[in-house]
């Protein structure tokens, strides 16, 4: 009888932690996502109604105008943002009183109200919002892209993750996420920035000064207008750079001999066309990266040009930026020209062109093409361009 009862108690001791009250975490479950121009696309939920949010871990929680006409928002103090031309933007800031991402209800969320969804060429993602780092405390959030699946949660135990893929993550004074990684065998933290469509970019200024200390820097430089900004004006003529890298390694994974996308007046960044390549975590919890390769070896896709870039400006194609030394430059063509037409195609009379801005204009499939502009100086020029791939 004492063994009877000895026995009894012991299996409620082996049981009793399996009877205690487990932590309940919030969790958005997994969400489908959509990867338009290396912009990150997620449903969101917002008083019933189903909307189009980007995630961007540096950006803020913004809602269109549309939005809150829909639902007149409680309106705040306004808030003063620096775009990235450094100019000071006054924008106007409510509280959201209910958002839901998935399984996930935030409640009494602060938003700066924007119109820059609805002009182009921003417009064409047919985006109401954006999702930013001020979702981002203490959470996982994840990215798999061979499944279009997003997460954010709580729980650190709920996301299957190797310790071999990680490498550190640190938050900057702004919030954005910094990740240790080998930029040519040298460490070195650099931003993740998903709402940039960027794969690695490096810093103008240290690409400018790396030219000047070697001879050996394969560097492609640019001539033209990069920078557009909140503001949408102030655009000036700049140098951007290509830089080469003999490697980048994110935890396990190394990426070699490929060129980087251009250069960035502010830092050098990680961006979403990372996502490409391999599913995302970032542990903001624990301070970790996670990146796991969808296949082994897989090499950047090379950087193929004619030398030159178009923007929609005033009703017309313009020449946004020439690479020097290209073709281009030598048969005269300059950032700002008007292009009359391309392969015989007329390049006049567009107010937009989201199928081109979004997919890639049809000319850039061509191994050879014939352009018509106008120079800076009136006169008509119609040059021959052939494809150069840089590798």
């Amino acid at each position: 009888m004492k063994l009877i009862t000895f026995l009894i108690a012991l299996c409620f001791v082996i049981q009793k932690p399996n009877t205690q009250k487990i932590e309940k975490n919030n969790d958005t479950g997994n969400m489908s996502f959509e990867l338009i121009k290396e912009k990150i696309i997620i449903p969101v939920q917002i008083g019933n109604k189903t909307f189009r949010f980007l995630v961007d871990t540096g950006g803020i929680f913004e809602i269109s105008e549309e939005v809150q006409n829909q639902f007149n928002f409680n309106q705040t103090k306004s808030i003063t943002i620096v775009d990235i031309n450094r100019k000071e933007v006054e924008i106007k800031s409510v509280i959201v009183p209910e958002i839901k991402l998935g399984n996930w209800s935030f409640k009494n969320r602060k938003a700066i109200v924007s119109d820059l969804h609805s002009k182009y060429p921003y417009s064409c993602f047919e985006l109401d919002g954006m999702i930013g780092r001020d979702f981002f405390d203490k959470v996982i959030l994840h990215f798999n892209y061979a499944t279009k699946t997003f997460r954010l949660t709580e729980n650190e135990h709920i996301i299957e993750v190797n310790k071999s893929n990680r490498t550190k993550m640190k938050l900057s004074h702004r919030g954005l996420p910094n990740l240790q990684l080998r930029l040519n065998g040298k460490k070195e933290y650099i931003e993740f920035d998903s709402g940039s469509g960027d794969f690695y970019s490096p810093k103008t200024n240290n690409v400018e000064k790396r030219l000047t200390k070697s001879n050996t820097n394969k560097a492609l430089k640019f001539t033209g207008e990069f920078s557009f900004g909140v503001s949408m004006d102030d655009i000036k003529i700049s140098n951007r750079y290509k830089e080469k890298v003999k490697s980048l390694q994110l935890g396990s994974t190394t990426f070699n001999d490929f060129y980087s996308q251009f250069s960035k007046i502010s830092a050098p960044r990680i961006g979403a066309r990372i996502l490409k390549y391999g599913a995302v975590t970032l542990d903001y919890k624990n301070g970790w990266f996670y990146f796991k390769p969808y296949k082994p070896n897989q090499k950047i896709e090379p950087f193929k040009t004619f030398g030159f870039d178009v923007a929609i400006q005033n009703g017309y194609y313009k020449i946004k930026w020439v690479l020097d030394n290209s073709d281009a430059q030598r048969l005269g063509m300059r950032s700002g020209d008007k292009v009359l037409s391309i392969n015989n195609v007329s390049t006049n009379n567009i107010d937009e062109d989201c199928f081109g801005y979004l997919n890639g204009y049809s000319f850039k499939n061509k191994q050879r093409i014939t352009v018509v502009f106008l120079n800076n100086q009136g006169i008509e020029k119609s040059i021959e361009l052939e494809k150069i791939v840089f590798e």
